[in-house]
């Protein structure tokens, strides 16, 4: 299997960066083509809002503040855009850019299709604290019909790769996916099956079980072996055990400071 392009999220933050450089390096060993995705938060140019903000924060609002805003945003998304095009071009790769307005992560998800890939920062640029809180990363990964790989803001050799496996159809989807991630990277690739019941290893991929507690497996496995990207199912324990207990993906998302590819 092989995926049909590669889509990044470029933000102009730290692990918007890193997400390019993961994007191209994956995009290059496929050999498909890479789409910079840039989007202008709508949010940001509504004028009651900056009125609201305005009296937060102490600046003076005036009628019309929202077109400055606008330019601003614009001259700020061609920049970036510009950059991302031209590193892709020098890196003889097939790039391309969409640029819109709208909410970040609903635009992001009306432009993966299945067979992409999304690759993103796990924490993203946010141009006012304490503003738009939630995190486009996660809205992306529990909403996305493709796989998602998002990317800590450190910088990274991909060496060692863990599939966490459990038998179940998500984890055999991403079987195939891990070991084509494995081979674009030359990474050992090796799985990892948390819990108590027995199961079968997946085909060609040496497995270990561990006995315990999933999410808490899974990260101290990783830690210890020193794992550079990990791949697992996303969001796959149900709504009720979600709600109540808190997903395994959640818990390894916010335990875990390496790539994690997020196959649904």
């Amino acid at each position: 299997m092989t995926f049909k392009r590669v889509l990044v999220g470029i933000d102009g933050s730290r692990a918007g960066w890193k997400a390019k450089d993961y994007a191209f390096e994956i995009a290059k060993g496929l050999d498909v083509p890479v789409v910079g995705i840039h989007v202008m938060d709508s949010r940001l140019m509504d004028e009651s809002f900056l009125e609201d903000l305005a009296g937060v924060l102490g600046f003076t609002y005036y009628l019309g503040i929202s077109e400055k805003v606008k330019d601003f945003l614009e001259e700020q998304a061609n920049t970036l855009i510009e950059e991302f095009l031209a590193e892709g071009r020098q890196r003889g790769l097939k790039v391309s850019s969409f640029q819109t307005v709208g909410v970040p992560h609903e635009e992001l998800l009306s432009q993966a299709d299945p067979e992409d890939l999304m690759v993103m920062g796990k924490r993203g640029r946010r141009p006012l604290k304490g503003f738009l809180l939630s995190s486009n990363a996660e809205m992306v990964s529990r909403r996305s019909r493709c796989p998602v790989l998002l990317v800590p803001e450190e910088e990274r050799a991909i060496k060692k790769i863990c599939l966490a496996y459990d038998g179940r159809e998500v984890s055999k989807k991403a079987v195939p996916i891990a070991k084509l991630m494995a081979g674009v990277f030359n990474a050992e690739l090796m799985a990892l099956h948390a819990g108590d019941e027995e199961i079968e290893k997946p085909e060609g991929i040496d497995m270990t079980s561990v006995r315990g507690i999933p999410e808490e497996v899974i990260v101290s496995y990783c830690k210890e072996k020193g794992v550079d990207m990990l791949i697992m199912g996303a969001y796959s324990k149900g709504r009720l055990r979600e709600l109540f207990l808190g997903s395994v993906t959640s818990f390894v998302l916010h335990h875990l400071d390496i790539p994690i590819l997020l196959v649904k």
